[in-house]
């Protein structure tokens, strides 16, 4: 399976702690496999680097656990996450994000820093037309349910700092796990992004 930076499961620890509280955040802990316990600590002490690289399913796991217990387990708290996630990233990496000319811009670059957070997968921009863009993501290990929802989180808090609080966002996940030959040898997601 993929990997993903340390600064996406630290961002997850953050915001169950900062959302749900310690005693929450241990909780959650403890409910998870051994492997994943012994990575994380009891989450306020953790020996996980920002720029190191984890397993997906760690930060799966931890976000599910997050969405089953503190959530309805919908998935709603796993976008909430990558929210949370995004605006961290956003404010400590990517402020030049900000300053892009508009939205399509933003989805042209987001491409640059995509192995920046994955070890792999490839991220494709189809394009922008109005105020509707779609990208995709091929060959991509980490596509699991959770973490397609934490990319939609993600990108529409990025879009939604982009707008500057001028305008509402919303990604959706048009195709999960696709295969189609007319469009990659590999299968993709595809996200459509919306805005106003």
């Amino acid at each position: 399976m993929g990997k993903i930076r340390g600064a996406s499961v630290l961002g997850t620890l953050e915001y169950a702690r900062n959302t749900f509280g310690n005693d929450a955040l241990a909780r959650l802990i403890r409910s998870l496999p051994a492997a994943a316990r012994e990575t994380l600590g009891d989450g306020l002490t953790t020996s996980i680097v920002t720029n190191g690289w984890y397993e997906c399913g760690l930060v799966s796991d931890l976000t599910r656990e997050i969405d089953r217990t503190c959530g309805t387990g919908d998935l709603a708290l796993a976008r909430a996450v990558g929210k949370h996630v995004a605006f961290q990233d956003v404010n400590r990496f990517f402020k030049w994000l900000l300053r892009v000319s508009g939205p399509a811009t933003l989805f042209t670059r987001a491409g640059s820093v995509w192995k920046n957070y994955y070890s792999d997968g490839r991220y494709v921009f189809e394009g922008a037309e109005g105020k509707h863009a779609s990208i995709r993501l091929e060959d991509w290990d980490c596509a699991d349910a959770v973490i397609c929802a934490r990319v939609q989180g993600w990108m529409e808090k990025a879009l939604e700092l982009t707008l500057g609080g001028a305008g509402r966002a919303v990604i959706r996940e048009s195709a999960h796990l696709t295969r189609d030959p007319a469009v990659c040898a590999s299968t993709f997601c595809r996200y459509e992004a919306e805005w106003s």
